[in-house]
């Protein structure tokens, strides 16, 4: 898929997505990460949260991408604390979208 069709597919399931609270009593699914030596633990949530190996990383019409999660920490890695980005499946069903302030949070299509 090129970069242009996987920033509008983002852009498009984007107002599908239903957020997760980490925590019941959290007002809200925003969760601080940092934006310096993070990246062992972003792999980490990437790795746990999505079943497939295919993701697509949605920076903007020129710069997103396809990858696998044995090489998404090399190539997020320049965008961390730098871009706003988001992490989908395959078949952009589930998120992962990381502020360049260094908060991400986790979401999903409630409609499937």
């Amino acid at each position: 898929m090129d970069s242009r069709l996987i920033f509008e597919s983002a852009y498009t399931y984007l107002r599908k997505i239903q957020w997760v609270k980490p925590a019941l009593n959290s007002e809200s699914e925003w969760v601080y990460i940092g934006t310096s030596n993070n990246l062992n633990e972003i792999e980490k949530i990437i790795h746990d949260y999505f079943i497939t190996d295919e993701l697509y990383v949605a920076c903007n019409r020129n710069e997103s991408f396809s990858t696998n999660k044995e090489q998404i920490a090399d190539r997020i890695q320049p965008l961390i604390g730098v871009e706003d980005f988001s992490i989908w499946n395959w078949s952009f069903q589930k998120v992962i979208e990381i502020n360049k302030i260094g908060v991400y949070r986790k979401g999903f299509d409630a409609s499937h």
